[in-house]
């Protein structure tokens, strides 16, 4: 089952959304409100609420829409209760929308529950106006177009075996190291689908646009 899990990070052009929310949503605080922009009832509402708009939350209550209710003083984020009560649900396709803001501690924490979802056999990806990335461990196929940008940055300190296909500047068997050159950093599909495949380690891939 698909599910969107919507963080409240800023969203200026809601037209990429239209894709993904044919889907099981699950809003979290502050992403109620890109809910409402987009006249979307989500299944589900989870956070502490301590960034969620009052007339907004009480527009849900009123449509009855389930509210999961937590306190502000807890272990885990809004976006990980998402994303648990994606899985509850029994999502096995999670895309994160208003996960990557101006809070880049708040960023680079999505990016790292990619892991946690990865390790529980989840397909999932963080994607905004000009960012769609996801974390692999074996391989992937890129849906595009010709001349999007793809980077691929390792998570661990050793990724082996990287092999590129339909990127401008190809890998073969290549070792990408944690905080050596970036080497695999702004390549350049083909073709309207590019695969990257490895043999160790975790990298994330990362398709972008300015």
């Amino acid at each position: 089952m698909k599910a969107v899990v919507f963080g409240g990070a800023d969203i200026k052009d809601y037209s990429f959304c239209k894709k993904y929310i044919n889907a099981y949503i699950v809003a979290c605080d502050g992403g109620m409100s890109h809910c409402m922009a987009l006249k979307i009832k989500p299944n589900v509402i989870v956070g502490d609420f301590d960034s969620a708009r009052d007339d907004v939350l009480e527009y849900y209550r009123d449509k009855k829409i389930p509210i999961k209710q937590f306190p502000c003083r807890k272990d885990e984020t809004d976006m990980e209760l998402g994303l648990e009560a994606a899985i509850e649900a029994g999502a096995d396709d999670i895309t994160i929308i208003g996960g990557i803001g101006s809070r880049l501690d708040h960023t680079m924490a999505n990016c790292q529950l990619l892991y946690i979802l990865l390790k529980k056999g989840i397909k999932a990806k963080i994607v905004n106006e000009n960012n769609e990335i996801r974390l692999i461990d074996k391989d992937i196929a890129i849906e595009g177009h010709k001349g999007d940008i793809v980077s691929l940055i390792p998570m661990t300190e050793n990724v082996c075996g990287v092999t590129t296909k339909n990127l401008e500047y190809p890998l073969n068997d290549a070792k990408l190291n944690f905080g050596s050159r970036l080497i695999a950093v702004s390549n350049v599909m083909t073709s309207d689908r590019a695969f990257v495949s490895i043999k160790s380690g975790l990298l994330y891939v990362m398709k972008c646009h300015d």
